[in-house]
């Protein structure tokens, strides 16, 4: 039979990288190179959040799929620390507006802790971001990059195939580049500010400039006036966008990068820079992964309406692989997030372990669960299907605050093994966390005091069941069991299994659902629900 192939999206991209041929721009054919790379990068002057995780967990899927089939291929990630400081973010000391223009690896530490302000933010992201991948991605910074000297050859090729350059730029601009532009941003030899130079000259070898004021949106650079000259062998300054993306990938072999739906229009800066790349540095562009962005409430998330979901928050309540779940089963599709979300993402997680350990669905099903369970698992652990659902979870959590006597409960509802013990208070902490936080007085699990129990919302035929539940929960040994014989006794009885059911409810928790009655009832214990039950009259 022959073997059925991955649909897996990755595996679809993956694919298509090994099999291409050439250019997309020109006739020229894509090289055989001993070591390609998936880049992931990003400016380290903005707030971290969840959505900053999505171009890395993307790309390193991309890198498995690659690295599964065989491909020679590196996982980079790469820091745009040359990008200008545009603004003062939040806690910075209002001083620092000093530095608005400079590149954030020239501006220092605001908690003096480290080398410089990229440095103390990129610790920080590194470390977070770590958490809810399964490889470290080589780190590189574009600082030291232009300061070594590796982008020296490609500087000497753009500024001498300007001509080539200029008109591919201009090809979706309203308002073309004049000829005498200049692709070359110096900073300032005299005050260190790179957004406030303008390129005035070149002969060749050196950039003119003159240092003068530059607004932003919302604060301006200021410029010392200084006019100096800028030697390209010395690279201090840096291209502009439209050509440093494609430099980028020409350097580090890019094979593939991902970036948002936004990009995917053809007069975009991706494939402005693909074009910039085959036809002025003669490399072949990658192939994107172009995604949907994750929305908070249907709004961009933005730290000054305070929608910012950060990664260690998203670890206080839920996995990480769930994150991970939710950036790669599909790409182009927009992720509307909200806390009150991951209930159902812990279960999509739970059931998607369980398809594939309990090989469930036709063998295409199979296949695909499998492959997306492996790309969702980080290497810290296998993902199984726990006995212990989140909602159950989020019951007991409320219910005993004490991690050891949770455990204990668990176990007696026959939950969890002695095995399980570190998955289970795991879950337990993120469920109580959960609770407190995002949970209303109304969702939360409350055995009610008998004044608040209204018993004309039983039915009377089910009423009439109630004692007899009562002996039978008292002798069952397992939330399980509990289950069945309150469906059992229904049926034997003629009553509507979803009539007894929601009268229990009505009797324990003074409303018509909650959460798996046998866990429920096991987790206030049997005694004391089976003489709850003897009240109602």
């Amino acid at each position: 039979m022959k073997k059925q192939e991955s649909l897996f999206w990755a595996d679809q991209l993956a694919k298509k990288i090994i099999e291409r041929k050439k250019f997309y721009f020109t006739e020229s054919k894509v090289p055989k190179l001993k070591k390609w790379s998936v880049k992931s990068s990003s400016s380290l002057s903005g707030v971290l959040h969840i959505g900053r995780l999505s171009d890395l967990i993307r790309g390193e899927a991309v890198y498995h799929a690659l690295k599964d089939a065989g491909f020679p291929v590196e996982f980079i990630y790469v820091t745009e620390d040359m990008d200008p400081l545009r603004k003062i973010p939040k806690g910075v000391p209002k001083e620092f507006e000093k530095y608005i223009g400079f590149p954030v690896s020239d501006v220092p530490d605001p908690e003096g802790c480290h080398k410089s302000y990229d440095e103390h933010h990129l610790e920080h992201f590194l470390n977070t971001a770590m958490d809810f991948l399964s490889t470290k991605p080589k780190v590189f910074s574009m600082r030291k990059e232009y300061q070594k000297g590796s982008f020296n050859g490609s500087i000497k090729k753009l500024m001498k195939g300007r001509q080539t350059v200029l008109e591919i730029i201009n090809k979706f601009k309203e308002t073309p580049l004049g000829e005498d532009w200049i692709p070359w941003q110096p900073i300032c030899e005299n005050c260190g500010n790179m957004q406030t130079t303008k390129a005035i000259s070149f002969d060749g070898k050196k950039v003119e400039y003159i240092c003068q004021d530059y607004k932003f949106e919302t604060q301006t650079a200021k410029g010392c006036g200084h006019n100096g000259f800028s030697d390209l062998s010395k690279a201090n300054g840096k291209m502009p966008w439209k050509s440093e993306w494609a430099m980028q990938w020409k350097h580090w072999n890019v094979c593939s990068e991902g970036a948002g739906k936004e990009y995917e229009s053809k007069n975009s800066a991706f494939w402005i820079n693909a074009e910039i790349c085959e036809k002025a540095l003669e490399f072949p562009a990658p192939e994107p992964i172009f995604y949907e962005h994750i929305l908070i409430g249907g709004i961009k998330m933005s730290a000054s309406l305070g929608n910012v979901v950060y990664p260690s928050d998203w670890l206080k309540y839920s996995r990480a692989e769930t994150l991970r779940l939710l950036y790669l089963k599909r790409l182009m599709k927009t992720r509307s997030f909200s806390w009150q979300d991951i209930p159902l993402l812990e279960l999509e997680l739970d059931r998607l372990a369980e398809n594939v350990s309990q090989k469930k669905g036709v063998e295409k099903e199979q296949i695909q669960n499998k492959r997306l369970l492996k790309f969702v698992e980080t290497k810290k652990r296998k993902i199984t299907a726990p006995q212990l659902d989140f909602s159950t979870a989020l019951m007991v959590g409320q219910l005993f605050s004490d991690p050891e006597k949770a455990f204990a409960k668990v176990r007696e509802m026959g939950l969890a093994g002695p095995k399980e013990k570190e998955f289970v208070l795991e879950r337990l902490e993120k469920a109580r966390n959960y609770a407190n936080e995002h949970l209303s007085e109304e969702q939360k699990t409350v055995f009610v005091p008998p004044q608040k129990i209204d018993s004309s919302k039983i039915n009377s035929a089910a009423k009439s069941l109630l004692p007899e539940i009562a002996d039978k929960i008292e002798k069952a040994k397992n939330a399980e069991e509990i289950q069945n014989l309150v469906y059992n006794t229904a049926k034997e009885n003629n009553v509507q299994p979803k009539q007894l059911f929601s009268s229990l409810y009505q009797a324990i928790l003074g409303k018509e659902r909650g959460p798996r009655l046998g866990s429920l009832i096991f987790a206030f214990g049997r005694e004391k629900v089976a003489a709850r039950l003897r009240e109602i009259k």
